[in-house]
């Protein structure tokens, strides 16, 4: 697996956290994959 080190605003790190606690996820990184993962399928 690779790494990645991204910056992200504020703001989307607030919408990060808020999809974070409505997924019922741990962290920020593994919401960015469910959300990567499924954009990525369509």
């Amino acid at each position: 697996m690779k790494r990645f080190m991204v910056s992200i605003p504020e703001e989307m790190e607030r919408a990060l956290e808020k999809e974070r606690k409505e997924r019922m996820l741990e962290t920020i990184p593994e919401v960015i994959r469910v959300i990567l993962s499924e954009y990525l399928r369509k």
